[in-house]
């Protein structure tokens, strides 16, 4: 049990740090290649705050975990509207343009009820993780259309052949991509050897290390660009990173995961953790919205509400746990 504490730590310090050089060395690879920064934006940089929830995930599903790795799933989910947005609207008050609320969040709000659907077999079996994988594809194919009709600004430039000078500027964003890869393999398997035994030792069940412990873990990526988001006043970087991460979780990193081993859903998890994600998911629609007297926001008051929903479901997890 020594050991475990160091390892979790250790994964999660590892992750980050791993994230933080996959996602500067695609932004730089896809400048030397003069990709689109508002591409970049839209697939790295979302990418990129959810490789942590990815590698664990899949990793959890490969070596025989499955709990984990739905515990991790939707635990990152209540956490991301929970603790990451009432967290940085604690912070400052965060404004919410109406397009995120009329584009994406229905669109979240129906996976959201479609996955739990899905669930209520007691599986999500193969079939629906090539549904899900299938809708992530779907999703994205329709962010790229809409920014390219939004005219914002960007052409491609049309690409010539690479020359020498080329191929040796893009060699140290290669390198970080393959390193911050490693990095999060190496901290993503860390993480669950720790988390794992450490629930084993303690006696707690996979799937609350999942929801908990894996999920705050994995979320700090999107905590970290949440905050920096809202204190440099980027709010639509802030609000659309919790909305797109947990489309991307729930779409894309469950379907990957269940079209490698069906996934088991456990009965406490139907009758606890999927009614609570459903809850926040609620939640955003009148906290975020636009009323007569005031744009769309969330308010100090409102993030308080969301971090004390946070607390009171983690209280209702361990008092319920089965240790």
């Amino acid at each position: 049990m020594v050991l475990y504490v160091p390892a979790i730590v250790g994964g999660i310090l590892v992750l980050a740090l791993g994230a933080d050089r996959f996602v500067n060395g695609a932004a730089s690879l896809a400048r030397g290649l003069e990709i689109s920064p508002l591409m970049v934006g839209l697939t790295v940089v979302a990418l990129g705050t959810s490789l942590p929830e990815l590698l664990v995930t899949v990793t959890a599903t490969v070596v025989g975990h499955p709990q984990v790795a739905v515990g991790n799933i939707l635990g990152s989910n209540i956490s991301n509207i929970g603790l990451v947005l009432g967290v940085s609207s604690l912070v400052r008050p965060m404004l919410v343009h109406s397009h995120l609320l009329s584009r994406q969040y229905p669109f979240l709000l129906l996976i959201t009820v479609v996955v739990w659907l899905m669930a209520s077999s007691g599986e999500i079996d193969r079939f629906n993780g090539m549904l899900l994988a299938a809708g992530m594809l779907f999703l994205l194919v329709l962010m790229v259309r809409g920014a390219k009709e939004g005219k914002e600004s960007f052409i491609s430039k049309g690409f010539s052949e690479p020359s020498g000078s080329t191929f040796r500027a893009l060699r140290s964003p290669v390198v970080n991509l393959v390193g911050g890869l490693l990095l999060l393999l190496t901290g993503s398997r860390a993480l669950i050897w720790g988390g794992v035994g450490l629930a084993h030792a303690l006696g707690v069940d996979e799937l609350v290390i999942g929801l908990t412990l894996m999920a705050v873990g994995t979320s700090l990526p999107e905590l970290a660009t949440t905050l920096v988001g809202t204190i440099k006043k980027e709010d639509d970087i802030a609000a659309g990173n919790v909305v797109g991460s947990n489309l991307f979780n729930t779409l894309g990193i469950l379907g990957i995961s269940a079209m490698l081993r069906p996934l088991p859903i456990a009965a406490e998890a139907l009758a606890r953790d999927f009614p609570a994600m459903l809850l926040a998911t609620f939640a955003l629609w009148p906290i975020c919205r636009s009323w007569r007297r005031r744009p769309g926001q969330v308010s100090r008051w409102e993030g308080g509400v969301l971090l004390g929903g946070y607390g009171l479901y983690l209280v209702v997890l361990f008092r319920f746990a089965p240790f």
